[in-house]
């Protein structure tokens, strides 16, 4: 593979992520930054199964996985009628599946750290004003505060939406949104594994996103965010802290601790947001990426996500040619439709949830709703948000794969299967003895959800290590959940268990609704014990 000399303009999560994929396979990297000091903008985000997969190729998932919050479902309700009209769950795609909420900073020291471990070399004070080609075709950057610097085989542009390499292109959308990020209320009532939303039509959206730590903390956050038109930010301001507090309360009562952490305007951020996407995303020398090429709606909660396949696509592309310039072509070809498929479901569904139209709201809580809870739309919705409609992943070479690889899944890879049960649960410890009872082929080892391992376990993925709302089926370095772990049990066990397959006719979604309803009432209903079941001797070299 032939080494090039790469600049990378911009040290956001995109710039941070190219650079070091780019620097581990042997380039010569160079990371060029306007402010004196690398900082990340924004507040909270999601990163889906597309952007793990990328982070996991950087060995880098165990860290996000640790400072991030999992997200299992997306739920939002209309107001005043309290009608559910969004609901998605990841694991009706893959049991295993799930979205992990983070902090913007978080991420952002996750990759910031292994760039500084690397010894990726960072240029601050640099504002970039253009990457012109040199006498040889290389390109130079110049700047407007220092001397060009240069000459460079490829400039990666990864400067956003104002990025001065691209022409101005595509156009503001009218809603933006109010963001803060706060401190988890232990008191609240908010759901600590969902993204939350209520809406008022279209014209008013209020969401709460659990987003884990930020750097430095130890005290869980989640982001507070509002929908606001562009045009009527300045009348925000004039009414004042207190009147805006009032309409959030009318809409969603619940946040009112969230609401009382504000108590200055300058605890909230206003993000503004434009569609567009830049016809020539590759020039000779010089490639655009993430936002710098394409820029929509947070609706579908893709940015980032898309911005890290879009570094992963280059990083293969140099690996596959000597040419930057040709390599550059082949990734953004290998991005393109997947970019244009999710530019266009964007530009369809954002005036759904942010528009001032009386009709849309009114066709998505009557009809789209609806049907949205039923199959195949939940598998569909469920891919949507997950960033995996249009198969992004195998043209990489990405697979979705389990959360982790670094963890106690991947250390019990190759042994048989671990069932992870709630040992204080009469229901759940009856079960794990009728395993062990029917188990003629001693195929299952078991372990508590309270144990060493079990909580390893959970934490790995991502899952709260002090409420145990499903069992585990780990088998081939794979996690099956909710009912997915029962029938997969059921299976191993042989017949006449194995009939239970049967009930695979049943929507996932709904098997795994009545698995929670039992979950969640497990104790009221069959018993607690005081300490946690103990096997009998002749049981114990199947426990861990």
């Amino acid at each position: 593979m032939h080494k090039q000399t790469i600049a990378v303009a911009g040290c956001g999560l995109a710039g941070l992520s190219t650079a070091l994929l780019l620097h581990r396979d042997g380039h010569h990297v160079t990371l060029f930054e306007r402010f004196d000091t690398p900082q990340p903008l924004g507040s909270g985000l999601m990163l889906q199964t597309t952007g793990l997969a990328v982070l996991r190729e950087l060995a880098l998932d165990d860290a996000v996985l640790a400072t991030g919050a999992r997200i299992d479902r997306l739920v939002g309700k209309a107001v005043p009628s309290g009608r559910t009209v969004l609901d998605v769950r990841f694991a009706v795609r893959d049991p295993a599946s799930f979205g992990l909420g983070i902090h913007r900073g978080a991420l952002f020291d996750v990759l910031f750290r292994a760039v500084a471990a690397a010894g990726l070399p960072i240029v601050t004070g640099r504002t970039v004003t253009s990457a012109p080609r040199d006498a040889d075709g290389r390109r130079i950057l110049n700047f407007s505060d220092a001397p060009a610097a240069g000459p460079f085989d490829l400039v990666v542009d990864t400067l956003g939406i104002a990025s001065p390499l691209q022409p101005i292109a595509g156009r503001a959308l009218p809603y933006g949104a109010l963001w803060a990020s706060l401190d988890w209320p232990g008191d609240a009532s908010f759901d600590g594994h969902a993204l939350e939303q209520r809406y008022v039509r279209a014209s008013t959206m209020a969401g709460v996103l659990p987003i884990g730590r930020a750097p430095g903390s130890a005290v869980p956050q989640t982001a507070l965010f509002w929908s606001l038109r562009n045009d009527q930010l300045d009348i925000w301001r004039t009414r004042g802290l207190a009147a805006w507090k009032n309409d959030v309360l009318r809409v969603w009562p619940a946040t009112a601790p969230l609401l009382d952490q504000i108590d200055t305007p300058e605890r909230l951020t206003f993000a503004s947001y434009v569609h567009r996407t830049t016809t020539t995303a590759a020039e000779p020398g010089l490639v655009h990426i993430g936002d710098a090429w394409h820029a929509t709606s947070p609706q579908l909660g893709q940015g980032a996500n898309m911005a890290f396949l879009d570094a992963y696509a280059l990083t293969k592309a140099l690996r596959e040619s000597p040419d930057a310039t040709a390599a550059g072509s082949r990734a953004i070809a290998r991005r393109r439709n997947h970019v244009r498929l999710y530019q266009g479901m964007s530009l369809l569904f954002t005036p759904v949830y942010q528009s001032d139209s009386h009709l849309l709201p009114l066709l998505r809580d009557r009809i789209a709703g609806p049907l949205s809870k039923l199959w195949p739309a939940t598998r569909i919705l469920a891919a949507m948000v997950s960033g995996l409609i249009g198969n992004p992943l195998a043209p990489l070479g990405l697979t979705a794969g389990p959360a982790t690889r670094h963890g106690p899944l991947a250390a019990i890879a190759g042994d048989s299967p671990l069932i992870v049960f709630d040992g204080e649960c009469v229901l759940c410890s009856t079960q794990a003895q009728f395993v062990l009872r029917h188990d003629r082929h001693r195929r299952f080892r078991l372990t508590t959800a309270q144990g060493a391992i079990g909580q390893a376990l959970y934490r790995e993925l991502g899952l709260p290590t002090d409420s145990y709302q499903t069992m585990l089926l780990i088998e081939r370095g794979r996690a099956l959940m909710h009912s997915e772990a029962v029938l997969g049990i059921a299976d191993g066990l042989g017949w006449p268990w194995r009939a239970a397959a049967l009930l695979k006719a049943i929507p996932r979604a709904w098997r795994d609704r009545a698995y929670r309803l039992v979950a969640r009432n497990r104790y009221r209903w069959f018993g607690r014990h005081d300490v946690c079941w103990r096997p009998t001797p002749e049981m114990t070299d199947r426990i861990l």
